[in-house]
């Protein structure tokens, strides 16, 4: 039994492997590096909240999709 490295590895067989992949997807879109829309900055933009991204560099908040913030 082999051991899955994405980021859905953590459930281990639960849930169901569609749900793993569907889930997988966009958590790995979530936590890549983004760009901020207002200083072209890659790197410094955060979740703060669901729908709302901040810039770590020019300080500018803004509200975007749940898991991507454009």
């Amino acid at each position: 039994m082999g051991k899955d490295s994405r980021i859905a590895g953590r459930f281990g067989p639960k849930y169901g492997a569609s749900l793993r992949k569907s889930w997988n997807a966009i958590m790995e879109k979530r936590y890549e590096d983004h760009q901020c829309p207002y200083c072209k900055t890659t790197g410094s933009v955060k979740r703060v909240a669901s729908g709302i991204w901040i810039c770590k560099k020019c300080g500018t908040k803004w509200a975007g999709l749940a898991y991507t913030p454009y």
